[in-house]
């Protein structure tokens, strides 16, 4: 016999439970409740699935407008975020992140004070909106994304009249995609800009725009007159260059920001997190390779500086053997005239004493 595959018990609960939990949590009625899952297609019957439960939740925040369930309480994030929000003048939302899980209603939740207080607003093109409308009826696409596509522009909706969304008319034709790098690539000349999408490709392109327009503008930059140079702090050269910059980031669980980067090494993408930096940075796996021909090379310089070293040691080791074979060749020589010099005196003195003693012997010769 077959063993017959085990199959996963899926955990349920009833609807009245469902009822009271959300009933609770939004401190409203049953019937509230009931309507508002029923104006977007969800019908409770009597065993619903527990993994549901977070559907159901988002369904009811995006409807009465109330996201405080989604905000961090980790203040060293939220200090972060604004870190990270601040800098930009313009923060631009694709339609992806925006129908990802509940990651959105955390990004906004999170972002909605600073947002207040720095004065910005996360721009939603109206070609957005139209996908949007576009997936709520799409039976290909999944029962959560078609719900979530129809609660979301509710949410948008409520947010723009909060001053917390710009619904952006720029007058989209064709592809989003085409459209979104042409207008960076228009308004990115005089801004700093951010695109919140789900879309790699699409980073990818901004990414590569960004870097293309930052390489314009150390091409064309002017030097700065001397008055600037003697009145300002160091050679302003890294902040012209991030003054006017394009980011792509994507939500990650919790609606938070991971910044796409291209390693211009392998031309692979990569997110990390979100850093004053360009968008060209080595990856992790370059930057270990990089690491490691690095040691490589440190250890063929020592090699080679040893051998050099030890060829250096060689030779002078050779020029003092030859210096010390001179030096010998010198004493021997010294020695040898010595001796020559001893034999000569010697000699002189028997040839002067021969003489002599001839000398006398001739005079006695005579004498007698």
């Amino acid at each position: 016999m077959r063993n017959r595959p085990v199959q996963r018990r899926v955990e349920t609960i009833t609807s009245d439970n469902v009822l009271d939990v959300l009933c609770s949590e939004f401190n409203l009625n049953k019937e509230k409740i009931s309507s508002i899952l029923r104006s977007v297609g969800i019908a409770l019957d009597g065993s619903n699935r527990v993994s549901e439960m977070p559907l159901y939740r988002e369904v009811i925040t995006c409807k009465i407008g109330d996201c405080s369930r989604y905000t961090h309480a980790d203040e060293a994030y939220l200090l972060l975020l604004d870190e990270q929000l601040r800098s930009f003048d313009e923060i631009y939302v694709d339609t992806a992140p925006i129908i990802q899980e509940d990651w959105f209603l955390y990004f906004v939740c999170d972002a909605e004070p600073i947002l207040k207080r720095r004065k910005k607003k996360l721009i939603v093109l109206e070609k957005t909106l139209e996908e949007l409308h576009g997936l709520k009826d799409n039976l290909e696409k999944d029962k959560e994304v078609r719900i979530r596509s129809t609660i979301r522009p509710d949410m948008l909706r409520l947010l723009a009249r909060k001053g917390i969304v710009r619904i952006g008319d720029t007058g989209s034709r064709g592809i989003a995609d085409d459209h979104l790098v042409t207008l960076f690539e228009q308004v990115g000349q005089n801004k700093n800009l951010l695109l919140v999408t789900q879309d790699r490709g699409l980073s990818e392109r901004i990414v590569r725009l960004a870097q293309k327009l930052e390489q314009e503008v150390v091409a064309h930059r002017r030097p700065r007159p001397w008055y600037k140079k003697l009145f300002s702090r160091g050679n302003g050269t890294a902040d012209e260059l991030l003054s006017h910059r394009m980011v792509a980031c994507k939500l990650v669980d919790g609606g938070k920001l991971k910044r796409c980067y291209i390693c211009p090494e392998c031309d692979e993408s990569y997110y990390d997190d979100l850093h004053a930096c360009e968008g060209m940075v080595l990856c992790g796996s370059c930057y270990l390779k990089l690491k490691e021909q690095e040691a490589r090379q440190v250890a063929q310089n020592k090699l080679k500086r040893e051998a050099e070293l030890k060829m250096e040691e060689e030779r002078q080791r050779k020029l003092e053997e030859e210096e010390q074979r001179l030096e010998q060749e010198r004493s021997r020589d010294t020695v040898e005239n010595r001796v020559r010099q001893l034999q000569k005196k010697v000699l002189r003195i028997l040839l002067v004493a021969s003489a002599s003693v001839l000398l006398l012997i001739i005079l006695l010769l005579i004498m007698f």
